[in-house]
């Protein structure tokens, strides 16, 4: 059987590994003290180039054949494949969510001018103008790698969520996309 190494358990199953490892797989001697690891843990070989294309280090399949997942399963502390994949059904939070009775802000309800004050962990706070479209443009800014007259483009501003933002130019380069509020989203969303 084969499975798409971009299943979100394919990546869960990845994290563990590393977890198990004690380090993330960066470079190609990471990779190779890794296939040293599995071997030593489940006496079982899986080849370097094989655990380079999982990790999206190598590009050519897309597939990762079932007896590679029980390995690397196995390796992680499970039964198999089969046994993690139930594992994650079973400790997993919920991943997704129907957004109701949060305070937000559409663009599409802005007119152009209106500020918005956002804040984020640790100690973020940015006022930005936006300036139509879906275009906002910095103001004020504290303690944020955004800077004052940085621009970016965005559709909606949701307090207690990530806010990921479109084209972000800062110090005249553009960034495809900047994310605030990684790991406990918006924490200040205020119209002004």
């Amino acid at each position: 059987m084969n499975v798409h190494t971009d299943l979100p358990q394919v990546a869960a199953l990845r994290l563990e590994v590393e977890r198990r490892l004690g380090r993330s797989l960066a470079c190609r001697s990471d990779f190779a003290i890794l296939v040293s690891e599995i071997e030593r843990v489940t006496r079982e070989h899986i080849a370097e180039n094989t655990l380079r294309r999982i990790w999206g280090r190598m590009k050519s399949y897309d597939t990762v054949f079932g007896r590679t997942l029980d390995v690397l399963s196995r390796y992680a502390g499970f039964d198999g494949w089969d046994a993690f994949c139930a594992h994650l059904r079973e400790v997993a939070g919920t991943e997704s969510d129907l957004v109701r009775d949060v305070r937000s802000v559409r663009t599409e309800d802005l007119r152009v001018g209106d500020r918005l004050r956002i804040g984020w962990l640790p100690d973020r706070l940015c006022v930005v103008e936006f300036g139509g479209g879906r275009t906002f443009r910095a103001v004020e800014t504290e303690n944020s790698t955004m800077r004052p007259g940085d621009t970016f483009e965005c559709g909606m501003f949701i307090l207690g969520y990530p806010l990921a933002v479109d084209n972000f130019v800062h110090d005249s380069e553009t960034v495809p996309r900047y994310v605030m509020g990684t790991d406990h989203g918006l924490t200040t969303l205020e119209r002004l």
